[in-house]
């Protein structure tokens, strides 16, 4: 019986991509490919510039995914310092060039793009460094810079006496096919790569305004630095594309309000996740039993009463906001079927379906006044 399942359900799915595949016209009269990235040189790739001017939109799609977690005494966004130092590799260009690893898998220079199958060539890649002269060649700002994320004696000797210093730490992941720093696919930690955290507090220590860039996949344990006093602020630029650069500085520098929000929780520990890595496994079949059922990302914390540094949805803006006339609602309570639905069972009256209406009315209505504060 449950093998004839598997297969039901395989064939069901095949059938669905089939279908859409007709539906849209892909059968018949569609051009054959004109390259093949696989083999970037062959006379089947024209290298048909298709760009236009989507270099704007990526730009901007960069600062909006940038979200603010830090920003002590409005030090963002910044208003022509005089002076500046940006520290760490995850600043600079990669010195293999944008696309110097196959399929994205290796970190040197800034992170912009994940690895594996689904990465794609960069036609360029502009570096935080990059970026960041320009702005200061028109803002008269005298730029400092330290790549090396190993020697932290020069990282700190370089930020000192700055104006502001901008340290940029880095997390990598992709496909399992790829092996980077012994991480395969997965990453094996929740710290930052390349000495990131002892290099956030060599620079915190020489310069009392201290901004942390983070470009990374997924969450970080920030404990170690995150609550020192000079670090004034962070901001969480995720993978940003081939505007790395240019997007952070719109948001650095206010030509952008930041207004994104965290996808995740940030926990304080790695052991407050759900879900551990496991590194050795001798079984003949790995098992995963999935213990915490539903209870996954910001469910597991607020279940379990365990306080992120972080949370599910948390971002700041350049903009102070005040709320008054606070009111809560709570509204229908007679929903026949929710009840059903939680133990597990069918509803009767819509049996499989997810239209019930109980999945669509809201449970609380809000009420409240916004004033707007610009900073």
């Amino acid at each position: 019986m449950l093998i004839n399942l598997a297969l039901w359900g395989s064939q069901d799915m095949a059938e669905r991509i089939v279908a859409a595949w007709y539906l849209v016209g892909q059968d018949k009269g569609f051009p054959d490919l004109s390259f093949d990235a696989f083999r970037p040189l062959d006379p089947i790739n024209k290298h048909i510039d298709v760009q236009e001017d989507h270099y704007k939109i990526v730009r901007e799609m960069g600062a909006a995914s940038t979200v603010l977690l830090k920003n002590d005494n409005q030090t963002l966004p910044l208003e022509k310092p005089i002076s500046i130092a940006l520290i760490g590799s995850d600043a600079g260009p990669s010195r293999r060039g944008p696309n110097g690893f196959t399929d994205r898998g290796g970190i040197d220079g800034t992170l912009a793009m994940g690895w594996g199958s689904g990465s794609a060539d960069f036609p360029y890649l502009i570096s935080p460094l990059e970026a960041f002269q320009q702005r200061a060649k028109v803002d008269h700002t005298s730029i400092g810079w330290w790549l090396n994320d190993w020697d932290t004696v020069g990282a700190a000797t370089t930020a000192a006496n700055k104006d502001v210093a901008i340290v940029f730490i880095s997390s990598d992941s992709g496909e399992e096919y790829i092996t980077v720093d012994g991480n395969k696919a997965d990453r094996n930690n929740l710290t930052a790569w390349n000495n990131g955290d002892n290099l956030i507090k060599a620079v915190a220590g020489a310069n009392k305004n201290t901004v942390v860039v983070a470009h990374s996949v997924g969450p970080l344990i920030l404990e170690p630095w995150i609550d020192h006093p000079n670090i004034t602020a962070l901001l969480w630029a995720g993978l940003p594309g081939q505007e790395s650069g240019n997007s952070l500085v719109d948001v650095v520098y206010g030509d952008y309000n930041p207004s994104a929000k965290l996808t995740y929780t940030i926990a304080k520990k790695a052991g407050d996740y759900p879900a551990q890595v496991l590194y050795n496994d001798s079984s003949p079949q790995p098992q995963i039993p999935y213990t915490e059922g539903l209870l996954i990302d910001y469910r597991w914390f607020d279940a379990k009463n365990i306080i992120p540094r972080y949370e599910f949805g948390f971002g700041l803006s350049y903009t102070n906001f005040e709320y008054s006339s606070l009111e809560i609602v709570r509204m229908n309570d007679a929903i026949s079927d929710e009840p059903t639905w939680w133990n597990g069972e069918v509803s009767k009256s819509k049996t499989g379906m997810s239209i019930d209406t109980w999945l669509h009315e809201p449970i609380f209505k809000i009420f409240f006044t916004p004033t707007r504060i610009l900073g």
